[in-house]
């Protein structure tokens, strides 16, 4: 271990980091902050890109691999305060069992804190002498609780070209309870909506109410869809449901003239969007054989996004699925070096979804998860992270790094 890194310096950092609230949108002064703890710390190249993602990289020898350890800046809202007593979201305090309470603890701040001393010890290492046989990486990137990688496909698309990064291998410091992540389900938002007319709710028959039109779609989705998805050994089942539900004009004493829900749908490595929208658009025909007045659309949900620095573009709401092989190289280095550490990880695929989705579902960048932080309480109140195991994250990177560095 360097200097630097002991338990109370990591536990000093990390609730600073919660102490910057950082929802998405918001991640300015967090960026910055992580920006001067990197300066102060010696490193020379270092930058926000204009979407508002930190970079900073250890430039090695060139015979690489070249590796990324990332992690993104923002976090979902805290909730309602009265849920975390006796804990504040934003004034992270420990228990006696030696776990950090606060928003953003376990996704993803103490990993990203990790990252940061991991940062840290490789550059004493080359402050000394010791060279880096590829460039080291480290990440931080802004929208990605939004559920649409804003900030990481800037990353990979723009910035790193831009300056000439390259990259062999992302590791992401998402929680995997000390678990090594290669892979997750995609995820789609879709948006259906269905047409009817207005009319006064005195006189329903004058109208067609497009909230009834809709019911026979949401009887799909809740009742037959379900039972007909795939499924895998690895990702385990899709999913379907419902997570809204508007209607238009939205007045009382009018008949609706269009109705709109949001479908979240996860799916497997072998279907694609296309098909999945196929499937929703024969329903639609189905249903219009038997009912002249039905109308509806699909389409996938579309935003647009504006980060901190203002950069603005249109996203679509989904996570490709992503894996990679556990006989990857990486992944083999990878739990070997756990092991040595006597960690044993077991792989794991995320149910939820995370930027491997870019990195490796899109951009067919080697992607793992790895972190001592625990999932089971991510976005909800009272979340924590145990320090002792974000201690032996901290050595795993290490180890990690090292093993598939220096055996490259």
């Amino acid at each position: 271990m360097v200097s630097n890194i002991s338990k109370e310096n990591y536990v000093a950092f990390l609730k600073k980091l919660v102490s910057i609230q950082s929802v998405t949108g918001n991640e300015k002064e967090i960026a910055d902050f992580i920006h001067k703890s990197f300066v102060k710390s010696g490193f020379k190249d270092c930058f926000i890109d204009k979407c508002g993602n930190f970079i900073t990289v250890l430039k090695g020898t060139g015979k690489g691999p070249n590796i990324m350890i990332s992690g993104h800046l923002d976090t979902v809202p805290e909730g309602e305060l009265e849920e975390w007593l006796p804990y504040h979201p934003f004034k992270a305090s420990e228990d006696k069992n030696g776990n950090l309470y606060g928003r953003g603890t376990s996704d993803m701040k103490g990993g990203l804190a990790a990252a940061f001393f991991v940062m840290l010890y490789f550059k004493e290492l080359k402050d000394k002498g010791i060279s880096l046989p590829g460039d080291l990486v480290f990440s931080a990137v802004v929208h990605e609780e939004a559920a649409e990688m804003l900030g990481m496909e800037y990353l990979i698309e723009e910035t790193l070209p831009e300056k000439g990064i390259n990259c062999d291998l992302v590791l992401l410091a998402e929680p995997t309870e000390g678990d090594v992540a290669i892979g997750q389900r995609g995820k789609i938002e879709l948006v259906i909506t269905t047409k009817g007319k207005t009319a006064h709710s005195s006189n329903p028959k004058a109208g067609i109410n497009a909230l009834e039109k809709m019911l026979t779609v949401l009887d799909y989705i809740f009742n037959t869809m379900p039972k007909n998805l795939k499924s895998s050994p690895v990702f385990g089942e899709g999913t379907v449901t419902v997570t809204d539900c508007k209607v238009k004009p939205g007045t009382l004493s009018v008949i609706p003239d269009e109705c709109e829900i949001s479908v979240d749908r996860r799916y497997m490595p072998e279907e694609t969007i296309e098909s999945i929208i196929k499937e929703f658009e024969d329903l639609f025909a189905e249903i219009k054989l038997k009912d002249k007045e039905f109308e509806a659309f699909i389409s996938p949900r579309y935003y647009e996004e504006t980060s901190y620095t203002g950069f603005k573009k249109r996203i679509k709401k989904y996570h490709p699925p992503w894996i990679v092989d556990e006989k990857n190289i990486f992944v083999k280095k990878t739990l070997d070096a756990l092991k040595t550490l006597g960690q044993n990880p077991a792989i794991k695929y995320w149910k939820s979804g995370c930027d491997g989705s870019m990195s490796c579902g899109i951009h067919k960048i080697p992607t793992i998860g790895y972190s001592g932080a625990s999932e089971t309480c991510i976005h909800k109140p009272k979340e924590y992270v145990n320090i002792n195991k974000m201690m032996e994250t901290i050595d795993g990177y290490i180890e990690i790094i090292k093993n598939i560095m220096e055996k490259a």
